[in-house]
């Protein structure tokens, strides 16, 4: 079962559950559930730009795809709980640990050749170029 496919059962089983039950707060998330990672968007005339501070994780503990015809951006990890020396109590946990997951769809297809993707203190920075047809943005076609 895919990652995605996890994250529809999940996302089936929360709006299917009993009418009851009590809804999830946010701080305290178990180490099952997916946190939705914060980004930040923009487009250039020449390139599409996505920001995520994600402080705590490794690079090579990321995952980022394009996928659809180059038009979706998945981007996914784990932020692991740093180990306690002791078993003292928390006083307050702001922190949320665990997988994360983010599927962004982009306003226009992207040169996925040329995406450049850096990682520098906890900031990741995706650069991906607009994809371009070739020449002038008129082309006439000859029938033969």
């Amino acid at each position: 079962m895919s990652f995605l496919d996890k994250l529809k059962v999940k996302i089936e089983e929360g709006e299917h559950g009993a009418k009851n039950e009590m809804p999830k707060k946010i701080d305290a998330v178990e180490e099952s559930d997916f946190l939705q990672l914060d980004v930040d968007i923009y487009q250039t005339a020449t390139d599409i730009i996505i920001n995520a501070p994600i402080p705590g994780v490794e690079a090579e503990n990321l995952d980022i795809a394009i996928e659809n015809e180059n038009d979706v951006v998945t981007i996914q990890g784990k932020r692991k709980q740093p180990e306690q020396k002791d078993t003292g109590k928390y006083l307050r946990q702001e922190c949320h640990w665990g997988q994360f997951y983010r599927q962004i769809i982009l306003p226009q297809e992207v040169d996925v050749s040329r995406v450049d993707a850096r990682f520098r203190k906890g900031i990741l920075t995706l650069t991906m170029p607009l994809l371009r047809l070739q020449g002038s943005g008129k082309k006439k076609i000859e029938v033969k």
